[in-house]
């Protein structure tokens, strides 16, 4: 299995390597969204404004659970939904689970696909060579010389 992203340009002129998932809403329809890779992330976090756009429930999590990353600490909330991610033969990879809900408006620029959903996959970031790859299944990767 092969899913592709691309180096999306941010506000700030920064290309980044982002996945277009599409996530289900309150409403059973899938809306895309760009998804930051970062396989620093311990978990995939949506932005405040995605699930709330969503309607998606929100789940409380334990008292003084917060997400700690470089910017400082930020509240979430659990939001249990489906997942799809674009493979290249056009099937998409469906993973449902509970993910992390930011509460914080201006915590995030882009929803965060972190290391729960990323270790399912051999991950390949080339800017060099303009690509993003998820590969698994089928699929192989070589390194050799040119």
């Amino acid at each position: 299995m092969l899913i592709t992203g691309k180096w999306l340009p941010g506000t700030d002129g920064v290309s980044r390597p982002v996945i277009i998932v599409e996530v289900r809403g309150a409403d059973g329809n899938l809306y895309p969204e760009p998804f930051l890779v970062d396989p620093g992330a311990d978990r995939t976090i949506f932005r405040a404004y995605l699930w709330r756009s969503l309607r998606l429930q929100a789940n409380p999590v334990g008292e003084g659970s917060i997400l700690q990353g470089i910017g400082g600490s930020s509240r979430f909330v659990e939001v249990t939904t489906l997942i799809e991610l674009p493979r290249q033969d056009g099937q998409p990879v469906q993973l449902e689970a509970p993910f992390a809900g930011s509460t914080d408006l201006d915590a995030l620029d882009y929803s965060l696909l972190g290391r729960d959903v990323l270790d399912h996959f051999d991950l390949i970031l080339s800017k060099r060579r303009n690509e993003i790859l998820l590969v698994a299944g089928i699929h192989r990767y070589a390194v050799t010389e040119a």
